[in-house]
């Protein structure tokens, strides 16, 4: 039986939920979606996974792409799970509606609460103490009932998120390319080139042993997250400043905020576009 399951994940959360939930079905091929789709079909999968975070209240652009282009099997038993800590929005009418237009339909969907990693904006919450262990309970819940193959109604949009989508994500999502603007390294960079190694976008060059950002970012920080001498700084870019929201104004990184990412994630397994995993890793 193959099973495949595809993931996007900036700071490890989303990662750790696919791997975790690939031992719990007895193991399962991981497919970074920074993958070309030609070259990791899913036509002769039974078991087809999407894993992802939520941004701006939906999977992230590059996730969308990959599966516009993704070859499925209409009658597998797929899956989805996303990591969040507060709103949904239209996440998994997404991915439904991507699928419907090949033929194929969600099976189960269900929600993972996380860690916060967005520290551009705000140090990690809820402490991770707390959420670590949450966390694995719910990824193994979750694996559990789709190796049950359960059928579980996907989490759809409440009726307050639908109506405010457009006003409160519209103009984020409009200026999203020039969220990269705001980054930049200090003098502890070493030309490492881990930045660019982990980026799930494939966003990140190096010229001259110094990251350049090329506007393709959905704002993941795992450059962040995952520098090994917290070179890389953040000011607020102008397009954000001019949104005039307490959030846009005021995004910035202090050098002791807590650069999180999921303590079971290292750089080398973000690096790592493809991989086999069984039920005993």
């Amino acid at each position: 039986m193959k099973k495949i399951i595809y993931y996007f994940s900036g700071t490890g959360n989303s990662m750790r939920a696919a791997m975790k939930i690939a031992e719990r079905i007895g193991g399962a091929e991981l497919v970074n979606v920074r993958s070309d789709p030609d070259d990791v079909s899913a036509e002769q999968a039974d078991v087809i996974g999407f894993v992802c975070p939520v941004y701006e209240w939906d999977i992230p652009g590059a996730f969308k792409d990959f599966i516009k282009r993704l070859n499925v099997n209409p009658n597998a038993y797929i899956f989805m799970s996303v990591t969040y800590i507060a709103v949904l929005g239209k996440s998994f009418e997404t991915v439904e509606m991507l699928l419907s237009e090949k033929g194929a339909h969600l099976n189960y969907g269900r929600a993972i609460r996380c860690v916060a990693s967005q520290c551009i904006a705000y140090p990690p919450f809820p402490p991770e103490k707390i959420m670590l262990p949450y966390m694995e309970k719910q990824m193994e819940q979750v694996g559990n009932e789709i190796t049950q193959r359960k059928q579980r109604p996907y989490p759809r949009m409440s009726p307050i998120t639908r109506k405010r989508f457009t006003k409160v994500m519209g103009p984020y999502l409009k200026i999203e390319k020039e969220y990269d603007k705001g980054f930049y390294t200090d003098d502890r960079c070493t030309g490492c080139g881990t930045c660019s190694k982990v980026c799930p976008t494939r966003n990140i060059s190096m010229n001259e042993k110094r990251p350049v950002w090329n506007h393709n970012c959905h704002g993941c920080n795992a450059c962040v997250a995952y520098c090994p001498t917290k070179a890389i700084q953040f000011k607020t870019p102008e397009a954000y400043k001019e949104l005039k929201t307490l959030v846009s104004r005021n995004l910035r990184l202090p050098d002791k905020r807590k650069r999180y990412h999921h303590p079971l994630i290292k750089a080398k397994d973000m690096m790592c576009d493809r991989k086999e995993l069984n039920s005993d890793e």
